[in-house]
């Protein structure tokens, strides 16, 4: 007996949506990790920018801004960032952290750090590998605190 077979049967186009929907969720996975490093490039880019404008502020008055809100861009710090640089951005925001002890002392006004505050842990995690030995960090949650000044005056 001989027959004409046309058309696909139902186990031929399962197995072809299956393999599908496999490389569809491959993909992406890795969409999503290649925005959150793009997103952790751009986060270090504006930390620096955030890093020089500290230094720039520090070299022309002499103090260092004034510990602000959580996304609050320093009024000491606007006119030595780009115009329209904002703390808030929609996947991360900035904090200035001025962590001057509250009785002064030798160190007083050497501990200055930038938070970052991301949503998502894993573009915080894709932060922290950006970041790599760039400089002094210290992770908690899907928070970083990047160190500009330490207790002693260094970077």
């Amino acid at each position: 007996m001989n027959r004409m077979r046309r058309g696909f049967t139902f186990v031929e186009l399962l197995i072809v949506i299956i393999v599908l929907g496999l490389l569809c969720g491959l993909a992406v996975l890795k969409y999503i990790d290649l925005r959150n490093r793009a997103l952790a490039a751009q986060a270090s880019a504006d930390l620096e920018t955030v890093r020089l404008a500290a230094y720039s502020a520090w070299y022309e008055t002499g103090s260092w801004p004034a510990d602000v809100g959580p996304a609050t861009l320093p009024a000491e710090l606007m006119p030595y960032l780009p115009k329209g640089f904002s703390f808030q951005r929609p996947e991360y925001s900035l904090d200035w952290e001025n962590f001057a002890p509250p009785g002064g002392g030798t160190s007083a006004g050497m501990q200055i750090g930038v938070v970052l505050s991301a949503s998502d842990a894993r573009l915080s995690n894709a932060f922290v590998q950006t970041l790599g030995n760039k400089g002094p960090f210290v992770v908690n949650g899907s928070e970083v605190t990047y160190v500009i000044v330490g207790p002693d005056g260094q970077i």
